[in-house]
């Protein structure tokens, strides 16, 4: 009777070879250092991505908020959140973050940071290179050197019948305001352009 023979070949890890892993270190510092010597050159830059990605996330935490806080908590009315702060909606807040505050000396605050104006309710930046940042009021850009932010409910007109937007469904008949959810925008509209020509502009709360 024939015997077959099972041999096993030992198994070959297939991971970085010792000048596979210097190449991806030489090739990531050269990219680090070029991208520091750009933000270096143009710090404005560095402060627009840097308010950007912060203002982002504390728009995804807004949004988790309206997802799964009100989902724990039903019956909760959403508007509750209205003029809420929203660093508290974040996990962790950014590092510059200064805290929540009736009044401030705006001279002494350091810029390039974000504090909770708890008086008018509104989540202020404070601008350290203003050169590129205009308010927009009354079809005028203004230079400022501060942004407002406020949680906001988010509101649209729905045909009372069908419940569809009036934009779909018409406005035959009567019409109703439906709340949409919670919104994290600005109080008044901004534009801030960068150095290469591209611009963030951002729309104000109803």
């Amino acid at each position: 009777m024939n015997k077959t023979q099972l041999t096993v070949q030992p198994f070959k890890s297939a991971g970085f070879s010792i000048f596979e892993l210097v190449a991806f270190i030489i090739t990531s510092a050269i990219i680090y250092s070029y991208a520091a010597n750009q933000f270096t050159a143009f710090p404005g830059e560095a402060e627009r991505a840097n308010f950007l990605a912060v203002s982002t996330q504390i728009q995804t935490g807004v949004n988790m908020e309206m997802m799964f806080g009100l989902k724990a908590f039903s019956g909760a009315p959403v508007q509750q959140y209205e003029g809420a702060n929203p660093m508290d909606l974040m996990l962790e807040p950014p590092s510059n973050y200064l805290g929540a505050f009736p009044v401030v000396n705006l001279a002494a605050m350091p810029r390039r940071s974000w504090y909770f104006d708890t008086a008018g309710r509104e989540l202020v930046y404070l601008v350290n290179d203003s050169a590129q940042v205009y308010l927009i009021q009354n079809g005028a850009s203004v230079q400022s050197n501060e942004i407002r932010f406020k949680i906001t409910a988010d509101y649209s007109e729905v045909n009372s019948s069908t419940g569809l937007p009036v934009e779909i469904g018409g406005r035959a008949g009567s019409s109703k305001q439906r709340l949409n959810g919670m919104v994290f925008r600005p109080t008044v509209p901004f534009q801030w352009s960068s150095q290469g020509g591209a611009e963030l502009i951002a729309a104000a709360t109803n």
